[in-house]
């Protein structure tokens, strides 16, 4: 009897390891594959944000701000750690391009609050002139 609960253990314990490799490796595939979603999404915001940008916002600096959140977000889970990156700063910057974006066209305004969040979520400071 002895021998057979061992038997069961191992088994159960060889099943239980190989269900742990896979886990991991899902888990690493299915974090290439939210980088991927993130960056092509931020990069048709961005190209977006400059091509419709009226006068009065700086193209250069919506192409800056959304290369400081890939940045920060390729560095994930350790900007979140150290607070380079505020997650919920970051979701309140996509709700509020979601909401200022309803007519399909964006004013001087409403890009530069956006890009205001964006750089807040990453902790970049703008200098004042």
């Amino acid at each position: 009897m002895s021998t057979q609960n061992r038997n069961w253990k191992r088994h159960i314990t060889k099943a239980l390891t190989i269900l742990l490799f896979f886990m991991v490796f899902l888990s690493i595939i299915q974090w290439f594959i939210i980088q991927a979603l993130f960056g092509f999404g931020t990069e048709m915001l961005k190209d977006g944000m400059v091509r419709q940008a009226p006068d009065g916002v700086n193209r250069e600096f919506i192409v800056n701000t959304f290369e400081r959140v890939k940045m920060r977000f390729t560095q994930l889970p350790f900007s979140f750690i150290t607070g380079q990156l505020d997650l919920r700063k970051l979701k309140a910057a996509g709700e509020y391009a979601i909401v200022a974006n309803e007519d399909e066209t964006w004013e001087a305004d409403e890009i530069n609050n956006l890009l205001q969040i964006l750089n807040a979520s990453v902790g970049f400071k703008q200098e004042t002139e």
